[in-house]
C-alpha cells in the first residue's frame, strides 16, 4: 500500500511538471508569434517610407545560415548529355575559354564553364499542339538527355517550357533550363545548369541570411518597384575567381516589376 501511495505521488508530480513545461512552451510560441507579427507591422510601415508596399500575401520568412558551397564543372556529364541528344558521332571543339561545343546534324550544343548551355536540335516532329503536349515532351526530352534535378518542378508557358531544381535540398535562383518549341519541329535549350554533389571548402558557420535587413535594404535601394511580394532564401551560381562554379547564399524577391536577387551576406541587389 505504501509503494502505490508512492507511485501515485510521483504520477502527479510528472503530470505537473509535464504540464508546466508544455505551458511555458506555449507562452514561447505565442511571444515568438507576437514578434513576429509586430516586426511584419513595422516593416510594412518601413518599406512604406521608402515608397514600396508589402502585398497582402506577404509574410517574412524565416532567417537561415547557409553555407557558400562549391562545384567542379563536370565535362563528362555534359558530354554525356550531348552524345544522348546528338548521338555518338557528334564532333567536339574545345575553345580556349573552356567553352566546349558539339554538333551533328542532329543539332549543336554548347557548354560555358560558367554553367550556361545553349542548344539546338531537330525532333522531326510536329511542334507541340498545346502548353500540355509541350510540358510532356519537354518532360520527355529532359529524361532522354539526363537533365534532371532534386526536387524537380516545370512549367509550361505556351511552347515554352522551363525546369528548375534544387542543390542540396535549397533553390538555386538562376539554375533554370529553358525548352522552346518552335513552329518547325525543332527546339531550342537555354540556360544554367550543374551537375555533381557540392561541397563546402570554407570553415566557419556559414552565411547568416538575415531577412529584415535584406528587405530593408532592398526597398531603399529598388528602382521602379512599386510592391514587393514575397522572398526566398536559396542560392545563385556564379563562377569565382579560380573559375570553379560557387553556389552563394542569396535571396530571390519577387515584386511587380520582376523577381531580384540579393546577396545574403552584401545585402546588395545583383544585376
Amino acid at each position: 500500500m505504501q509503494w502505490d501511495k508512492v507511485k501515485n505521488v510521483l504520477i502527479v508530480i510528472l503530470l505537473a511538471v509535464n504540464l508546466f513545461l508544455l505551458g511555458n512552451f506555449g507562452i514561447k510560441l505565442w511571444q515568438n508569434r507576437q514578434r513576429g507579427e509586430e516586426l511584419e507591422a513595422n516593416l510594412r510601415t518601413l518599406t512604406q517610407e521608402y515608397g514600396r508596399e508589402l502585398d497582402d500575401a506577404f509574410r517574412l520568412p524565416q532567417d537561415k545560415v547557409l553555407p557558400t558551397l562549391s562545384l567542379d564543372r563536370s565535362r563528362v556529364d555534359e558530354e554525356l548529355v550531348a552524345q544522348a541528344m546528338l548521338g555518338e558521332q557528334a564532333e567536339r571543339t574545345e575553345q580556349e575559354d573552356g567553352t566546349v561545343l558539339l554538333q551533328s546534324d542532329s543539332g549543336r550544343i554548347e557548354w560555358r564553364a560558367d554553367g550556361t548551355v545553349q542548344a539546338e536540335y531537330k525532333t522531326g516532329q510536329a511542334a507541340p499542339a498545346d502548353e500540355a503536349a509541350a510540358l510532356r515532351t519537354a518532360r520527355q526530352l529532359f529524361a532522354d538527355w539526363g537533365l534532371q534535378a532534386e526536387d524537380e518542378s516545370l512549367h509550361a508557358d505556351g511552347l515554352t517550357v522551363t525546369m528548375t531544381g534544387t542543390v542540396a535540398g535549397q533553390p538555386v535562383h538562376n539554375r533554370v533550363l529553358t525548352l522552346h518549341f518552335d513552329e518547325d519541329g525543332g527546339v531550342t535549350l537555354t540556360g544554367l545548369w550543374s551537375f555533381g554533389t557540392p561541397y563546402t571548402t570554407v570553415r566557419g558557420s556559414g552565411v547568416s541570411c538575415n531577412a529584415a535587413d535584406a528587405l530593408l535594404e532592398f526597398a531603399a535601394r529598388a528602382q521602379d518597384v512599386q510592391e514587393i511580394i514575397s522572398m526566398t532564401v536559396g542560392y545563385r551560381m556564379e563562377v569565382d575567381s579560380n573559375r570553379r562554379l560557387q553556389l552563394t547564399p542569396t535571396w530571390k524577391i519577387a515584386t511587380d516589376s520582376g523577381e531580384y536577387l540579393v546577396d545574403c551576406a552584401k545585402k546588395t541587389i545583383i544585376d
